[in-house]
């Protein structure tokens, strides 16, 4: 099955499809689609996390809190927490 769509735009169905082309006269077999359903599922909860963490971010800087206040909320330097988060304070 050829597509121009990227994966993540797939749909189940798609997705299956895909799974059983690849399965036809291969030396290996995927035995269905839901691990890849998974992954996507991972992917998409992964960057609303990301985007959730930013403005969470944003937020608490605009509300004065220090960037090595950010930082050791993520676990993460001071520094590191500029270096991430100061663009989206333009």
């Amino acid at each position: 099955m050829k597509t121009t769509k990227h994966p993540r735009d797939l749909s189940d169905d798609e997705t299956k499809a895909m799974v059983d082309e690849f399965d036809d006269g291969a030396d290996y077999v995927v035995t269905s689609g839901d691990a890849l359903a998974e992954l996507r599922a991972a992917v998409a909860a992964q960057r609303e996390a990301e985007s959730r963490i930013e403005a969470a971010a944003l937020q608490a800087h605009r509300e004065g809190a220090s960037w090595g206040v950010i930082g050791s909320q993520l676990g993460m330097t001071r520094q590191g927490a500029r270096q991430r988060f100061e663009r989206l304070t333009a």
